[in-house]
């Protein structure tokens, strides 16, 4: 499951009583683990509470009630991309393994589970340490050790099914630089490039 953090703020003049979730609505294959209730929150005061969402390995929204003894509120949660996987540690060479691995296995779909993209980083973002601290902020993968200072390497799978999913920068002359994302899922995978594009190019 993907945890989320939810931080309730009483900013009524009175005290909240027995807040919980009610009436969840999920898409097929979704789970949700909730929140233990909260029997008071005091006007003025803050609390967090951490629920547990199996998005099934979708951005589909989960959207649930929450409720206090007199209000009902809708809620609507809907995932970055990137927070559907977890980091995985792996060699350069196991890399390499699994990329050749995942396009000769779907080679037969010409190619559908590799993503490149040609890009321009300003010069802010072309720094071996920036693209990583960007890329990393954008999607839950692990750093890959690469012999070449001029190329970025990602690894992680998906939190439900644990597809694997791999990301490479390779930065060139000039600021340009080439994304690559491998991915056996095909909607992740593109909504991925999109999220990573923006985070390197904004």
């Amino acid at each position: 499951m993907v945890a989320v953090k939810i931080q309730f703020t009483n900013s009524a003049t009175s005290e909240a009583k027995s807040l919980h979730v009610e009436d969840v609505k999920l898409q097929s294959g979704m789970r949700i683990k909730e929140f233990l209730e909260i029997e008071v929150l005091p006007a003025g005061e803050t609390v967090s509470v951490v629920m547990g969402i199996d998005f099934c390995d979708s951005t589909q929204a989960a959207n649930f009630q929450l409720c206090t003894h007199t209000r009902k509120f809708f809620v609507s949660i809907q995932p970055p991309v990137g927070e559907l996987m977890m980091p995985i540690f792996m060699t350069e060479n196991e890399f390499k393994k699994e990329q050749e691995t995942l396009l000769q296995s779907l080679g037969q779909l010409m190619g559908m589970n590799e993503i490149t993209e040609k890009l321009t980083l300003e010069e802010k973002c072309q720094g071996e340490h920036t693209i990583v601290q960007r890329v990393t902020t954008a999607a839950n993968l692990g750093r890959v050790p690469c012999g070449s200072d001029k190329e970025c390497r990602f690894a992680g799978k998906t939190v439900t099914s644990g597809s694997l999913v791999l990301v490479s920068v390779v930065t060139k002359e000039d600021g340009a630089a080439q994304l690559t994302v491998n991915c056996e899922k095909m909607v992740i995978g593109t909504m991925l490039v999109k999220d990573i594009l923006q985070a390197l190019t904004q």
